[in-house]
């Protein structure tokens, strides 16, 4: 049933006309020929041909109480990496005093990005091709070791590796979780089970300040907890995992399997991806922005990148990154969306403490009670708008307000100032958060629903590399605007001794002999911050007008009404494939199953 608004409303056929792909009946696939389980997917994609490159489709079904103890680890995996981040997040001075790191303890982070973002591109493809178990297992067993080499660190570069390790687990569970949802659940249901993941999201991010505050004050080794207690609920997440998710495997010997991978792709994506976020995360302090280091590193990168491209569209036999993913308006849309709304997302994460902390003179945990109202707004939208997307059977009324909620927010902040109070922070970033709630994972389920079957995986991975790369330019470029306007603005009213310190951070609210340029120490800092909010305005204000240029798929869900039975093939160890059937004997199967409705 369509349903009246303005722009297309598109089945998901129509949406995929263009792709030169045939599409059976939902109600009439099945899987194998022995009686297996009905495949009651939304909607199969068949290639025109076959070959030995064609991919297992990995869809399934569960009988519920199966599907709710798979799903409650998958968010497990998602809290747990959120907790991870937010909880080192809070720790960083506390960690850097310990191992005499300075200035340079700054690279948990980078280490981190450089290990998630550089992974990211790969996981949809390879979990094509080995399946989607074992690469998950892989990325949470990555958080179990790296935490665990963490928490042992002696010296600032075994923390920076370490933490890489966790950056490629922590990537793939991002990428993973949302692909096996896709895998489970109908395209009309898979809104309402994204959604919830906003929730476990929310509720790990929002822990994660409170957990490492809590350790860090147990003693003087306590930081080193910090790292542990995530690596051992990983690691409890890991046995759930291996029993809980029943995932079929994948067709093939290992020796097929590592053969289908791009490596020539995947060596030349991770060392661009690398090379262009040094240089781009350090922000200038590793090397002035100016300097043949950052130049040369960022021309080596991007001229990596190009070369990528090249080798998706005309090397590989089965790409990483399907370059067909950017020829429809809608998908290319969502993607470009997803660089532009994680730029304001990190943005607005990274400088909203520094504002409170730099400006208002709130301790870090202050800060972060202040803006737990952003983080549990975003977790509870989240929640909300699967259920209202499955409601109204389409994601574009819940993207549109998700972005206007983020718009507006995005606005409000321009109000904050010197003095703003505390009510006001709390109502301008639960609005901001329930925008943010209402865009993340209606966006994925609207990338899935403007793309090929057979790409869901990949365009998962790809719409979260873009977002990585989004927040990475986020923060390089918010933080290059506010150091000159800061700079700029101190050069008039404070001596230049001081000036110095005050761009290095270490200059103090109330410092003793400095209390006459307090006041335009801090005016200075808030025109950087403006400058900051301003530009994140018309950012949002893109994706809001972009949003009506997305075509509306109607969302649906499987034509098998009856949950399955669970049987022996359902088990995780059925070495059986869900392989539809291509050709004429699949397109008769789907002419008389519509006969046999119509009789």
């Amino acid at each position: 049933m369509r349903s009246t608004k303005t722009g297309p409303l598109l089945t998901q056929d129509e949406a995929r006309v263009s792709s030169g792909y045939q599409t059976l009946d939902p109600e009439t696939q099945s899987v194998g020929s022995d009686g297996d389980e009905t495949q009651s997917s939304s909607t199969l994609t068949l290639p025109c041909g076959s070959g030995p490159d064609q991919l297992d489709d990995q869809t399934q079904r569960l009988p519920f109480p199966r599907l709710m103890a798979a799903y409650l680890c998958l968010c497990l995996c998602y809290f747990i990496s959120y907790l991870d981040m937010n909880a080192v997040t809070t720790s960083l001075p506390t960690i850097s005093d310990a191992l005499h790191a300075g200035p340079g303890i700054t690279w948990v982070g980078t280490a981190y990005l450089l290990g998630q973002t550089s992974c990211q591109p790969l996981y949809g493809r390879i979990s094509d091709i080995i399946g989607r178990k074992p690469i998950l297992l892989f990325s949470v067993g990555c958080i179990i070791v790296g935490d665990i080499l963490c928490g042992f660190a002696q010296t600032p570069i075994w923390l920076y590796t370490s933490r890489a390790v966790v950056g490629i687990g922590g990537g793939g569970i991002s990428s993973l979780v949302a692909i096996i949802v896709s895998d489970l659940v109908s395209l009309r249901s898979r809104g309402k089970y994204q959604g919830i993941i906003s929730l476990a999201i929310g509720t790990g991010a929002a822990s994660g300040p409170f957990v490492a505050g809590g350790l860090i004050q147990t003693g003087a080794g306590g930081w080193r907890w910090v790292f542990w207690v995530p690596s051992i609920a990983a690691a409890c997440c890991f046995g759930l995992l291996v029993f809980l998710l029943p995932l079929k495997p994948v067709s093939g010997n290992w020796k097929d399997k590592v053969g289908k991978i791009d490596w020539l792709g995947v060596v030349v994506s991770v060392a661009g991806i690398v090379l262009i976020m040094i240089p781009l995360n350090s922000g200038g302090s590793m090397w002035p922005w100016d300097s043949a280091e950052t130049i040369s590193t960022l021309t080596v990168g991007v001229v990596l990148v190009v070369g990528f491209i090249a080798i998706e569209a005309f090397v590989a036999k089965m790409p990483i990154i399907p370059l067909r993913l950017f020829r429809h308006r809608s998908s290319s849309l969502l993607l470009v969306m997803g660089i532009l709304h994680d730029f304001v997302w990190q943005a607005t994460q990274y400088f909203i403490p520094l504002h409170l902390q730099t400006v208002r003179g709130y301790t870090a945990l202050q800060s972060a009670t202040i803006i737990l109202p952003f983080l549990l707004a975003q977790g509870l939208a989240g929640a909300a708008s699967g259920p209202v997307m499955s409601k109204l059977a389409r994601y574009s009324p819940v993207l549109r307000t998700g972005f206007l909620l983020w718009t507006l927010g995005c606005g409000l902040q321009l109000l904050f100032n010197l003095h703003t109070s505390t009510g006001t922070y709390v109502v301008v970033l639960a609005i901001e958060g329930a925008g943010v709630g209402w865009v993340h994972q209606p966006g994925l389920v609207a990338l899935q629903a403007n793309c090929r079957d057979e790409d869901r995986a990949v365009a998962t991975g790809t719409r979260n590399v873009l977002r990585s790369l989004g927040s990475v330019f986020g923060v390089a470029v918010s933080t290059s605007a506010y150091y000159a306007v800061l700079d700029k603005a101190l050069r008039r009213s404070v001596p230049d001794s001081l000036r110095v310190r005050v761009l290095n951070g270490t200059w103090r609210i109330g410092e003793t002999g400095t209390e006459r340029f307090e006041s335009d120490i801090l005016n200075a800092r808030m025109q950087g911050f403006r400058v900051v909010f301003i530009v994140l305005v018309p950012l949002m204000a893109v994706c809001l007008l972009a949003s009506f240029f997305v075509a509306d798929v109607v969302l649906t869900g499987d034509a098998e009404k009856q949950e399955p039975k669970e049987t022996d093939e359902e088990s995780p160890s059925d070495d059986s494939t869900m392989m539809p059937r291509p050709g004429v004997s699949g397109i008769l199967q789907a002419v008389r199953g519509q006969e046999q409705r119509q009789d």
